[in-house]
Order: C-alpha cells, then structure tokens, then sequence
C-alpha cells in the first residue's frame, strides 16, 4: 500500500501518540481525544460544541466521551455556582491515563513503533544499505525544523492562563503584567470585576484585556460627568446665596 506524505511545514499538530496505540481505545475515542489535543488550552469543550465540529451526533460523542472516561484519559467534574445550582462541567484531558509513567511509556499490549507497517513488506524506495548516521542527521533537522516551529505558534498564539474567581477571564503573562503596569492599585479587582459579570451573564469576550481598557475608560468619563455636575450645582448667579 503506497503512502503518500505531507510536507510537514503547516496545519499539522504536534502530540503524543500514546493513545493512538493503545489497543483499549476505538478508532472514534482516538479521534475524539486527537481533535481534544490539538484544540487550544482555552476552548470550552461541551458535548453540543464538539458536535458543532464534527460529523458525530450528541449521543455518539458521548460514548466515546464515556470511553475516555472509563480509560482515565478524561475526567469530568461539574461545578456548583455560589447560589448553589450546578453550573458547567470542567473537562480534564490527559495524553496519558493519569498515573501512567511518561518515559518510554507504551499501552499494554501495545507493540514498538517500528516505523513501517508490521505486516507489509519494507518500502524499497530506501536502500538496505542507507546509512544510520544521515538518518539520525535528518530525524534531528526535522526534529529541530518543528521545534521552531512550534515557538513560532507560541509566540504568534501565547499561551492564555485563566484568572478572576470564576477562572473565565482568559490573560496571556504579557497582558497581565500591561494591566500590572497601567492598573497598579486595583488591577486584581478589575479582574474580578469582569470574572462576576461574566459568570452573572453568561457573556464572553474576544479580548480580556481590551475589555477591561474599555470598562476603564468608561468609568474615567462617568466620573468626569460626575464632577463636572456637581461643580455646576453648586455655581449660582450675582445677588443670590446659599
């Protein structure tokens, strides 16, 4: 069987293939928990948006959901809102089953990743006699190729960690030390601020950071409203008093 390859260069995602050998899981589990990794840190899973993204209904999504579950390599836990109702479930993913030991770690039964198939003859595009030096020299071009890669997408998408009391207010370092800098006093409150409105409504926001510039600059001009007010109550014309 011919394979054809892809130059790696692009659209492409860089993970650990544990799942994919791992004989317990179905084809679709591996799936799903492949389209799980390459998402960003900050997507908020839910069954009705994974099926958005995908050909699979809501109840075939769930299966495999509980197949995760079942095999350690997801954990759901559903948080209580402060009035006490239950509010959106918090999904945990794993590349490996919690517990698993990282180094040289393979699923039971799993075989070693020869590199070619175990039941096929070899490629005979490459030479018996190809030397193991230039293939080590290529693996580690390539190797290095996609670790610059990978800084790249970090520095083009930076990692966004979550803040405020309801952990919904996605900052990247780099934003929050401009909100450190341009917010010294009270920065952290308006965090917070934000987090409760969110949390109180249900909105979300394209930019965290710009938002909170925004509520800035809105509560700067309603206190200059405020002042400019209050000066003109108290002018009076010539001849009366207080």
């Amino acid at each position: 069987m011919a394979v054809f390859r892809v130059e790696k260069n692009a659209n492409y995602t860089t993970m650990c293939n544990y799942h994919l050998r791992d004989k317990k899981l179905s084809l679709k589990a591996k799936g799903l928990l492949s389209l799980f990794l390459r998402l960003p840190d900050e997507w908020h899973y839910s069954i009705r948006g994974i099926a958005a993204i995908s050909r699979e209904g809501v109840d075939s999504i769930n299966t495999a959901l509980q197949e995760l579950e079942k095999n350690g390599y997801l954990i759901r836990s559903q948080k209580r809102q402060e009035n006490g109702r239950m509010g959106e479930i918090e999904y945990v993913i794993y590349e490996m089953p919690e517990g698993t030991l990282l180094n040289g770690a393979l699923p039971e039964g799993a075989l070693p990743d020869t590199g070619s198939p175990y039941t096929e003859n070899p490629d005979t595009g490459l030479s018996d006699t190809e030397n193991p030096r230039e293939i080590k020299k290529d693996r580690t071009s390539t190797e290095r190729t996609n670790t610059e890669i990978n800084k790249k997408r970090e520095r083009k998408h930076p990692v966004r960690h979550r803040y405020g009391q309801y952990r919904n207010v996605l900052l990247t370092d780099e934003e929050v030390e401009k909100l450190k800098n341009e917010f010294p006093n009270d920065y952290q409150n308006r965090i917070e601020r934000l987090s409760e409105y969110m949390a109180s409504t249900g909105r979300i926001y394209k930019n965290y950071l710009a938002t909170i510039r925004s509520w800035a600059r809105r509560d700067r001009q309603k206190e200059r409203e405020k002042k400019s007010y209050d000066h003109g109550n108290y002018q009076f014309s010539a001849g009366e008093s207080l």
